[in-house]
Order: structure tokens, then sequence, then C-alpha cells
């Protein structure tokens, strides 16, 4: 009887849910082709109103099949219930990160850590900086003058391995419970094992994003906009994005495409293998939209060359990238000229095209990837084509802009030509 009276009740609670609200809708964040329908889509307070609601009907449920029908599944205390139905109808929200995993956030984030300086510098961009509260030694190291509001930041571990033990003590902030307003964005390779790295602890919502590959990019700030309630932001910068990577396609459109040999880290003086991006690398559709053809396009990536085979490609542009520098660039340029001088006179390099006409240009490596993507195609556009009405400069310029940098005039990032 007792058991009769709980179903009924269930039953009944569920029906007034139902009648109170509006048919729920599935929401599917970022997964459109259309630019424009993926950022009207996330600016539709309906579309959010309805996803709120599903999660919040759900909960609900759980909650009273737990509670008056036994069943063992996990769920929300009624305490919680009601600190979640405060934000309603903006929160829950939920998405599907890039690794496939449901996250869902139940109330405003105001605490973010970073465990990449590409998710560090994607919060930056829709302006979130300063919610973040914890950073890998990466950025406090290695980007202090890119991040230099990161730099006082609590440690979470390097960028190999992280402190989860640090990470727990930034979610509970010396008190008993840990409040869901905390996000920790990871790589999508490595977001299993943070999320198993915190399963002991409820109420840190784990994503995973990468921020960092050209086909991806704009879908995931997107979804980063919309948990952190920046979609007008995201908008914006996104067709900043787009507005400067159609003018670059537009630029090398229909010009004879210049053979391209893109080399990859440092490499020592008498060396005969050196490494390069092949068939799949993001660098290799990178060089492609901007117009250049890889030399080693048909190998498979990661590639090892050796130098008479770059001498038998004979390529118009040479690029070196340096992967232990970014932005906001050199101040001095000694290794960037000592790393191009190296290339021009190696054994034979006389007998290439670049090193005959002096095409040999030396770049900090994280202006290809990311969000700064947009300024490595529009170097690498104008390298290729010097007469194209492409100005990289303004773009850098108006990048920084996002990240709330000056341009620095004393600086460079890209060396050669």
């Amino acid at each position: 009887m007792n058991k009769l009276k709980a179903v009924f009740f269930c039953l009944l609670v569920t029906t007034v849910i139902a009648s109170c609200l509006l048919p729920v809708v599935t929401l599917v964040v970022a997964q459109e082709q259309n630019r424009q329908a993926l950022l009207n889509f996330d600016a539709d307070e309906n579309k959010i109103e309805e996803v709120a609601r599903r999660v919040l009907v759900n909960e609900l449920l759980r909650y009273l099949r737990a509670t008056y029908l036994d069943e063992e599944i996990e769920f929300r205390s009624s305490e919680e219930l009601s600190g979640i139905a405060c934000y309603y109808p903006h929160y829950p929200r939920h998405i599907e990160d890039s690794a496939g995993r449901n996250v869902m956030i139940y109330m405003p984030i105001k605490r973010i850590i970073t465990l990449t300086s590409d998710s560090a510098e994607a919060v930056r961009t829709l302006g979130e900086v300063d919610n973040i509260v914890g950073v890998t030694e990466t950025i406090k190291i290695d980007g202090k003058e890119y991040f230099p509001e990161l730099e006082d930041k609590p440690s979470v571990g390097t960028w190999k391995e992280f402190d989860y033990e640090n990470i727990v003590d930034i979610a509970m902030n010396n008190t008993d419970d840990i409040v869901p307003d905390i996000l920790v964005i990871s790589f999508v390779y490595k977001v299993s094992g943070v999320e198993e790295g915190l399963s002991l602890f409820d109420n840190i919502a784990v994503i995973g994003l990468d921020l960092y590959k050209g086909e991806t990019l704009e879908d995931e700030l997107i979804k980063l906009g919309y948990i952190l309630e920046r979609e007008d932001e995201t908008r914006d910068f996104i067709n900043w994005y787009a507005a400067k990577e159609e003018a670059v396609i537009r630029a090398v459109s229909g010009l004879d495409r210049p053979k391209v040999y893109i080399e990859r880290g440092y490499t020592n003086p008498g060396e005969s293998e050196f490494k390069t991006y092949g068939e799949g690398s993001a660098i290799n559709e990178h060089c492609e939209e901007a117009g250049g053809d890889n030399i080693a396009k048909d190998s498979k990536h990661p590639a090892t060359v050796e130098w008479e085979w770059v001498i038998d490609g004979n390529p118009d542009v040479i690029v070196k990238e340096i992967p232990e520098t970014s932005l906001p660039g050199w101040v001095d340029t000694s290794v960037a000229e000592e790393k191009r001088n190296e290339v021009m006179n190696r054994i034979g390099a006389e007998n290439i095209t670049a090193i005959e006409n002096g095409s040999v240009y030396v770049h900090i490596r994280s202006i290809n990837f990311g969000s700064q993507r947009v300024v490595g195609l529009t170097y690498w556009a104008k390298i290729f084509y010097p007469d194209v009405d492409l100005d990289p400069e303004a773009v850098y310029r108006e990048y920084l802009e996002y990240q709330g940098m000056e341009y620095p005039e004393d600086r460079i990032i890209v060396y050669g030509g």
C-alpha cells in the first residue's frame, strides 16, 4: 500500500510539473555546422530555459524516486535542489564537451581552473580572466609575460602532472563543502584522467575542450561562452575571427601555390634529420588555408625528413617555428636570427629557391594554434604572397585588444624575409 502511495505521489508530482511547464525540447549545443545558427541558438533565452527545465525536472524526479520509491540511485538533497532552483530559468545548463561527456552547470561559474594555456587564453578572450583561480606552472613560468595577471595564481601542477590535492583545496576554499560554481578546463585527451582524479569530490565541473585546433575552435568557444554566460562576447570574437579568416581565403584564392617546407622545433648545426608536419596535421591544413603547398603533405604525420629530401623538394618558402616562445614575442631577435642563419647555411642550401630568394622565416609557434591561429594564418598568407592586400600586424593588434593587451612595439613574432 505504501508503495502504491509512493507511486501515486510521484505520478501526481510529475503531472503537476508537466502541467506547469512547457514541453521539453532537447538542446544540442554546438553540433550544427552553420555558424550563425549556432550563435543565434546560444543567444536564445527560450532554448536556455528549455534546457534548464529539462535538467531540473530530471533532478526532481530522481529525488522523488530515491525518496519515495526507495530506488538506489544518486540524487540531490532537497536543500541542493532548492539552491539549484534559485537560478532557474538560466540554470542548470548542459553541454556535451569535445570528449563526448555530458557536463552540467548548476549555477553561474565564478571560479575557473585552467589546465592549459589555450583555455586560459580563451577564458580571457571572453572576459572571464578575473575568475581564474588556479593555473599550471606552464602559465605561471613560461607564459608569465603573456599572462601577467595569472602569475600569482595558485599552482595546480604542471601540464604533464596535475596536482589534484591543490585543485580540491581551491574548490573547497577553506570550507567543508564545495560550492558548484567552479569549472576545471582540460585537454580532451586528459579529461577522463582529471575526472577520475577528482571523482571523490562532488560539485567540481570538469570539461574537455582543446581550444587549439582550428577545426574545433569555434564550436568549443561557443560551448565555453554558453556555460560562462558570455554569449555576446563569444559572438563578437567569432565574427571577428571569421572575417579575418575569410579575408585570407579570398586573398589567396586562385593564386599559384608556393611550395613550402615547414620545420618543427629546434635543430642543431650538423643534424641531417628534421621534423616537419605531414598529412592530417593541423599545420598542414593551416598551410593549405594560407595558400601554401606543403611539400610534406603526403608524409605520415609526425614526419621526419632528411635534408637531402628538402633539397630535392626545392621549396619556395621555408618557415621554422620556435616552440619555447609565445606572445608577445621577442625583444632580442638573436635566437631567431641564429636559427634562420643555421637553416640558410646548411650544406646544399644554396640549391633551394627559398634560400636563394631569402624566403626563410622563423616565428613563434603559438600564433598557429588556438584563438591566435588567425594571426598566424594572416602572417603565413602574407609570407607566401607578399603582394596580397593583407595586414597581419593590424590583425595582431586587434587580437591583442581581445586579450586586454597593447601592441608591443618593441616585440617581433615573425623574423625573416
